[in-house]
């Protein structure tokens, strides 16, 4: 499966490879700018908004608008980085459009919530008290080393407007979602990435997840649980390999 090209707006005569990019849940899709930013001018990474489109926000109706998405805009196969719920959104998206996926990049994610420990939490906190204190305490956990005080600006004032409820149908649906009796049919080639010190999942679940996977490696780093942001450059070697390992198979 040959991954599709499109010219990159940086410089249109050059051709690249597209990486269609799904954040987490309350997650700005800016956090993918420095991973753009380390692939400039060799993959055109094109992040998804899908917490603000029209629902309904489960994880396979999400998947289902991501697979619109790509046919629309891309006519064809892409790579595609998940990160947190976005990575489970992308195992659904492989399992059920595999012809819309040439590789996979999966970022401090897993198939299902067992072990999650702060999910249901979360969840009961969106109900009782959403507001900007549960959403600046669910973005600095999920950075170890913080963002610039601007960047976590924006990402507050992003995550500000974001509909509760939808935020609660994804979360709910994601805990409720196990995917593992699919991973043996996701035979497209990936890359697990994890964050060494991601307090929300343990390494051991990133493991577990590219030991399912037929095609997968797993890669460690050192960040907590936004790679894509922390360790971009990192990030950027596996997009780059997972590119050449799409391209050969």
């Amino acid at each position: 499966m040959h991954v599709i090209n499109r010219r990159s707006a940086y410089n249109p005569s050059v051709p690249e490879p597209v990486l269609v990019a799904l954040p987490g849940t309350m997650c700005s899709p800016a956090v993918f700018g420095p991973l753009s930013g380390s692939l400039a001018g060799e993959v055109a990474v094109d992040p998804v908004s899908w917490l603000t489109q029209p629902g309904p926000w489960d994880i396979p109706a999400i998947a289902d608008r991501v697979a619109l998405h790509i046919a629309d805009e891309w006519a064809g196969p892409v790579l595609v980085c998940g990160h947190s719920t976005g990575g489970a959104i992308a195992l659904q998206l492989a399992a059920s459009h595999p012809a819309l996926v040439a590789g996979l990049v999966l970022v401090d994610t897993g198939a299902h919530m067992h072990g999650h420990g702060d999910v249901d939490a979360i969840l009961r906190r969106i109900q009782a008290d959403w507001g900007e204190e549960l959403r600046a305490a669910v973005l600095d956990r999920s950075f170890h080393a913080p963002p610039s005080a601007a960047d976590r600006a924006d990402f507050l004032a992003w995550a500000a407007p974001l509909n509760p409820q939808a935020v609660y149908e994804v979360l709910a649906s994601q805990r409720d979602l196990d995917l593992t009796s699919r991973l043996p049919g996701i035979r497209q080639p990936t890359v697990v990435v994890h964050g060494r010190h991601d307090p929300a999942r343990p390494p051991r679940q990133g493991r577990e997840l590219a030991d399912a996977l037929p095609n997968a490696e797993f890669r460690l780093v050192d960040a907590g649980h936004t790679p894509v942001y922390e360790t971009p450059d990192a990030v950027a070697a596996a997009v780059r390999d997972l590119s050449e390992r799409s391209r050969s198979s």
